[in-house]
């Protein structure tokens, strides 16, 4: 039974070793580059976005007002169903509005209590727009949309780690019913090593930012993958050797 399992384990590490073989030989094609950099610069450029930011669940709101005192500093977070609910005002829906169109509602409302109502609304937490980072990055997953989030420093709070490849970062922008719109593909190494900016574009709500791995590293991921079946075999050759170790008086069982 050992000796089978041996052969197996030597049969799949073969296969495994043919495997990388194979890749290696066939050579590095490097990661695809893509040039759709119109759909991501502006002319001029904007610091920040030049769209509308719009509330969602769960954003936190902030109001803020010098008259009427029932919403001086008060604050609340969007509710699934997008509602708010307020003191003196009462449950106001705000999804998918801005907060100037929010204002102007509050302030005509409120003059039914109080003369020359002032209120001011703004986001203080974003929470219901993202930015989605992916790949050879410390920090995988979703970030907060706040309307002037740029390539830069979106890769700067990710981290890429060292199995990254600076040079073939993938931006990629889908349209509002999920389908690809548009994507470019920067060398953020160049970038920090010319401080050419020109492609540190601010990016929208529902953008991908994809870091891929280098040639080497794909490499030494595909042969960990490779792998990853064998690891069961060895803990049963293993196994059977701390017995007969044990049985021998080498070493003792279950240490």
């Amino acid at each position: 039974m050992l000796l089978k399992t041996l052969h197996t384990y030597r049969v799949a590490f073969s296969a495994a070793a043919a495997g990388l073989f194979m890749l290696m030989l066939g050579g590095c094609a490097g990661n695809p580059q893509y040039t759709d950099y119109h759909a991501f610069l502006d002319e001029p450029r904007l610091p920040a976005s030049n769209k509308p930011y719009l509330i969602g669940p769960p954003d936190m709101l902030e109001f803020t007002s010098t008259r009427v005192r029932e919403l001086k500093n008060y604050r609340q977070v969007v509710s699934p169903d997008g509602y708010v609910d307020l003191p003196l005002l009462g449950r106001t829906y705000v999804a998918g509005r801005t907060t100037e169109s929010l204002k102007q509602e509050l302030e005509k409302r409120a003059e039914f209590y109080y003369r020359d109502s002032d209120i001011s609304v703004r986001v203080s937490r974003y929470a219901s727009k993202k930015i989605f980072v992916f790949g050879q990055v410390g920090g995988a997953g979703g970030y907060a949309y706040n309307g002037s989030n740029t390539v830069l420093n979106t890769l700067a709070q990710a981290r890429p780690t060292d199995l990254a490849d600076p040079t073939s970062i993938m931006i990629v922008r889908p349209d509002a019913d999920g389908e690809l719109r548009a994507r470019m593909t920067i060398d953020l190494d160049r970038m920090v090593r010319t401080g050419d900016t020109t492609l540190n574009t601010v990016l929208e709500d529902g953008d991908i930012i994809y870091v891929p791995p280098t040639d080497i590293a794909k490499v030494a991921l595909t042969f960990r993958q490779l792998l990853l079946p064998l690891q069961p075999i060895a803990s049963t050759v293993q196994a059977p050797r701390d017995i007969v170790q044990s049985a021998n008086g080498d070493v003792p069982y279950g240490e």
